[in-house]
């Protein structure tokens, strides 16, 4: 226990670094973060749609399959996982929210996780048997699916139930980021240890 205490605390904190904290710190960090990916994804979106056909040539060819992914890969094993932190998926649902809320409970006959992986299998097959990374057009269909897919379910279902349930990418991405050097880890146990609503565990809000 000592041990393990002693690893943990040999960590980066990423909050006491000046510029990285402060921006962490920030309310609208997270909102911020995802308007920037919001804005990458709309120009995929337009330039796969009504680009080139040619992937070496069109944003859609070349940002996910080279620009994302290379970022994705050093971010989960320098800083964690990032992109979850910043995903633009979810931003057009949070905005809906103001208009309507979802009112339904995740089906309990639906596996915790089995839907993402099952999704990430077939993205995995799709990716080799239609040669997405070769394809702008079908890139932005995959990416348009996204966005329809987070905010149908996530104005369906209650919990953040594409997050848990339905994202692959996002279970991919949970998976690699056990190999980060970084984690949320308790700086004062004492603060803990005193707590009585427990809200890291519960959550404040239902």
């Amino acid at each position: 226990m000592e041990r393990e205490r002693r690893l943990t605390l040999r960590l980066p904190d990423l909050l006491a670094i000046p510029l990285v904290g402060h921006f962490l710190r920030w309310r609208h960090a997270r909102t911020s973060a995802q308007a920037v990916l919001l804005l990458a994804a709309l120009m995929l979106l337009y330039d796969g749609f009504f680009g080139p056909p040619l992937a070496p040539k069109n944003l859609a060819g070349v940002l996910p399959w080279v620009h994302w992914r290379g970022f994705v890969v050093l971010s989960l094993l320098l800083l964690g996982n990032w992109f979850c932190f910043a995903c633009p998926f979810l931003l057009p649902r949070r905005f809906a929210q103001r208009w309507f809320r979802p009112r339904l409970a995740w089906p309990h006959w639906l596996p915790g996780k089995w839907v993402a992986v099952l999704l990430l299998l077939v993205f995995f097959w799709a990716y080799e048997a239609f040669d997405l990374w070769a394809s702008p057009l079908l890139t932005a269909w995959v990416a348009l699916a996204y966005f329809v897919g987070a905010f149908v379910v996530d104005g369906l279902f209650r919990g953040a139930a594409f997050c848990k349930h339905v994202c692959p990418i996002g279970q991919f991405n949970f998976m690699g980021s056990l190999l980060s050097p970084t984690q949320v880890t308790i700086r004062n146990p004492a603060v803990c240890t005193s707590c009585r609503t427990k809200d890291c565990i519960r959550g404040r809000f239902s």
